[in-house]
Protein backbone atom coordinates (compact mmCIF):
# COMPACT_ATOMS: atom_id res chain seq x y z
CA UNK A 1 0.00 0.00 0.00
CA UNK A 2 3.09 2.35 0.77
CA UNK A 3 4.68 1.67 -2.72
CA UNK A 4 1.36 2.10 -4.38
CA UNK A 5 0.81 5.39 -2.77
CA UNK A 6 4.69 7.12 -3.88
CA UNK A 7 3.86 5.21 -7.46
CA UNK A 8 0.45 7.34 -7.61
CA UNK A 9 2.44 10.56 -5.95
CA UNK A 10 4.80 9.68 -9.10
CA UNK A 11 2.05 9.21 -12.34
CA UNK A 12 0.60 12.69 -10.16
CA UNK A 13 3.54 14.94 -11.61
CA UNK A 14 3.22 13.74 -15.13
CA UNK A 15 1.30 16.64 -17.24
CA UNK A 16 -2.42 15.58 -17.42
CA UNK A 17 -2.75 12.56 -14.84
CA UNK A 18 -5.19 13.37 -12.56
CA UNK A 19 -6.03 11.01 -9.33
CA UNK A 20 -8.56 8.24 -11.35
CA UNK A 21 -5.58 7.76 -14.19
CA UNK A 22 -2.76 8.01 -11.21
CA UNK A 23 -4.51 5.50 -9.47
CA UNK A 24 -5.56 3.20 -12.80
CA UNK A 25 -2.00 3.24 -13.56
CA UNK A 26 -0.41 1.98 -10.56
CA UNK A 27 -2.81 -0.72 -9.93
CA UNK A 28 -1.59 -1.73 -13.61
CA UNK A 29 1.80 -1.77 -12.80
CA UNK A 30 0.98 -3.08 -9.26
CA UNK A 31 -0.99 -5.75 -10.83
CA UNK A 32 1.42 -6.79 -13.88
CA UNK A 33 4.30 -6.91 -10.70
CA UNK A 34 1.79 -9.63 -9.10
CA UNK A 35 1.34 -11.78 -11.78
CA UNK A 36 5.17 -11.96 -13.17
CA UNK A 37 6.04 -12.79 -9.32
CA UNK A 38 3.23 -15.29 -9.26
CA UNK A 39 4.38 -16.78 -12.87
CA UNK A 40 8.11 -16.67 -12.01
CA UNK A 41 7.14 -18.58 -8.90
CA UNK A 42 5.07 -21.05 -10.24
CA UNK A 43 7.38 -21.91 -13.31
CA UNK A 44 10.43 -22.24 -10.36
CA UNK A 45 8.24 -24.88 -8.05
CA UNK A 46 6.85 -26.76 -11.31
CA UNK A 47 10.60 -27.45 -12.20
CA UNK A 48 10.95 -29.63 -8.64
CA UNK A 49 7.30 -30.47 -8.26
CA UNK A 50 4.53 -32.03 -10.43
CA UNK A 51 1.32 -29.11 -9.82
CA UNK A 52 -2.44 -29.80 -10.94
CA UNK A 53 -3.98 -26.49 -12.42
CA UNK A 54 -7.21 -25.77 -12.32
CA UNK A 55 -8.53 -22.31 -12.36
CA UNK A 56 -10.88 -23.14 -8.71
CA UNK A 57 -7.96 -24.04 -7.20
CA UNK A 58 -6.53 -20.66 -8.58
CA UNK A 59 -9.15 -18.94 -7.09
CA UNK A 60 -9.04 -21.17 -3.79
CA UNK A 61 -5.35 -19.58 -3.56
CA UNK A 62 -6.18 -16.17 -4.34
CA UNK A 63 -8.81 -15.67 -1.19
CA UNK A 64 -6.44 -17.80 1.11
CA UNK A 65 -3.91 -15.60 0.00
CA UNK A 66 -6.25 -12.73 0.95
CA UNK A 67 -7.19 -13.80 4.17
CA UNK A 68 -3.99 -14.21 5.05
CA UNK A 69 -2.78 -10.92 4.29
CA UNK A 70 -5.89 -9.05 5.76
CA UNK A 71 -5.11 -10.87 8.77
CA UNK A 72 -1.46 -9.37 8.85
CA UNK A 73 -3.10 -6.32 8.21
CA UNK A 74 -5.57 -6.28 10.92
CA UNK A 75 -2.29 -7.53 13.30
CA UNK A 76 -0.33 -5.06 12.37
CA UNK A 77 -3.10 -2.38 12.79
CA UNK A 78 -3.98 -3.73 16.52
CA UNK A 79 -0.81 -3.63 17.24
CA UNK A 80 0.47 0.29 16.34
CA UNK A 81 -3.27 1.07 18.25
CA UNK A 82 -1.95 -0.51 21.14
CA UNK A 83 1.33 1.21 21.31
CA UNK A 84 -0.53 4.62 20.14
CA UNK A 85 -2.52 4.24 23.33
CA UNK A 86 0.38 3.41 25.63
CA UNK A 87 2.14 6.93 23.90
CA UNK A 88 -0.73 8.70 24.89
CA UNK A 89 -0.97 7.30 28.49
CA UNK A 90 2.74 8.31 29.18
CA UNK A 91 2.41 11.82 27.02
CA UNK A 92 0.25 13.27 29.92
CA UNK A 93 2.16 12.27 32.43
CA UNK A 94 5.15 13.69 30.90
CA UNK A 95 3.80 16.86 30.23
CA UNK A 96 2.74 17.19 33.68
CA UNK A 97 6.10 16.69 34.58
CA UNK A 98 7.22 20.02 33.23
CA UNK A 99 4.37 21.95 34.49
CA UNK A 100 5.28 24.66 36.62
CA UNK A 101 3.22 27.19 39.02
CA UNK A 102 3.25 30.30 36.18
CA UNK A 103 2.57 27.87 32.95
CA UNK A 104 -0.01 24.64 33.53
CA UNK A 105 0.80 21.08 31.94
CA UNK A 106 -0.59 21.47 28.11
CA UNK A 107 -3.61 19.40 27.86
CA UNK A 108 -3.86 18.57 24.19
CA UNK A 109 -1.07 16.92 22.67
CA UNK A 110 -1.24 18.86 19.34
CA UNK A 111 1.08 22.66 20.51
CA UNK A 112 -1.33 25.04 20.52
CA UNK A 113 -0.71 28.71 18.59
CA UNK A 114 0.25 30.75 22.41
CA UNK A 115 2.83 27.71 23.00
CA UNK A 116 4.75 28.98 20.91
CA UNK A 117 4.53 32.61 21.36
CA UNK A 118 8.06 34.44 21.88
CA UNK A 119 5.95 37.19 24.19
Amino acid sequence: MVSERELQSVFMRIPGFDTNMAELASGGVSTSIAIFITFYTYDIIHRHYHLVDHPLLDSAGVLIGTCIILLVYYLYKRYKTEIGEVIQTIHPIRNNLHATKDQPAIKDQHATKDHFSLD
